[in-house]
């Protein structure tokens, strides 16, 4: 069963019954707006919050940064090794933040808020946040105190941009932001839009890339055991849908090293069961979590 509450799934048709081209407006419909040019993002229309660039939230040149998911095999592995201002938590590994300091967590699917709204809540605002306008939305509708003294970045989605119609990755007008190899494509500047495959991950990956550290280490990446609670999960357990996306997002993972090789960063993979292992990536494990 989804975590969308069935008023948004009401919604979500209506928009796609409007045509293929708009249909992603749902996204931040009713209240939302984004004014590009100014970062101004209004909330049922009063202005809450300014929009930071993702350069201005990550250290440039470091020599290391770190992309963290919530697979399975996190919870083997010591992630305070890590140290602290070094990750990108994306969704529920944000519950890391008591653990390391993490520079940033990224959250790309409404229904993460709707069913984790509390985990995102309770975060320290001094912790920025990475948001689709659909999670930007969803957290709005609870109320805008989360965003009071949190600088805010935009995850948009070049094919199906803010307050702009659908588009091809192959638009002439996309050549300078986009990087395409066959049928996978990956953005050289994600300020201006990521390429989305369905885990938000591979968004945080393209801001992580841009900021041009020596290595990217990726952690809980797992992509080969969504049947399996993760980490931080027991019995009630979201549902997944990597499985059924899996080829587009390793296509999308697999430009991703070759962008990084062409940029002299290093790719790692923390996770001995991700299926980002067999793309090439190298593993580079994290120590072992402490015994309890």
């Amino acid at each position: 069963m989804s975590d969308r509450p069935l008023s948004r799934s009401v919604i979500r048709l209506g928009f796609q019954l409007l045509g293929r081209a708009r249909a992603h407006r749902q996204d931040i419909w009713p209240g939302l707006s984004i004014e590009r040019d100014s970062g101004r993002a209004i909330w049922r229309g009063q202005p809450f919050l300014t929009l930071s660039h993702g350069y201005d939230l990550l250290p440039q040149g470091a020599p290391m940064l770190a992309v963290v998911g919530s697979g399975p095999s996190l919870k083997a592995q010591r992630i305070a090794a890590l140290g602290d201002g070094t990750a990108i938590l994306c969704n529920g590994a944000a519950i890391l933040a008591d653990t390391i300091r993490p520079l940033a967590v990224a959250v790309e699917d409404e229904r993460f808020v709707f069913r984790y709204h509390a985990m995102l809540t309770r975060l320290d605002p001094a912790i920025p946040f990475f948001l689709s306008a659909a999670a930007m939305r969803a957290l709005a509708e609870r109320g805008t105190a989360v965003f009071q003294n949190r600088r805010i970045c935009l995850i948009d989605n070049l094919a199906k941009p803010v307050g702009a119609p659908r588009r091809d990755l192959s638009d002439p007008g996309l050549t300078h932001i986009v990087m395409r190899d066959g049928d996978a494509a990956i953005s050289v500047k994600p300020d201006k839009g990521v390429v989305i495959t369905g885990t938000v991950a591979f968004s945080a990956l393209q801001f992580a890339l841009a900021a041009s550290p020596d290595r990217v280490l990726l952690a809980g990446i797992d992509l080969s055991n969504d049947s399996q609670p993760r980490f931080y999960e027991g019995a009630d357990r979201a549902p997944s849908g990597l499985s059924a996306g899996l080829d587009r997002i390793l296509v999308g993972f697999g430009l991703a090293l070759a962008l990084a090789e062409k940029r002299g960063i290093a790719l790692g993979c923390a996770s001995p069961v991700s299926a980002l292992l067999g793309l090439g990536y190298p593993l580079t494990p994290l120590p072992p979590a402490k015994e309890p």
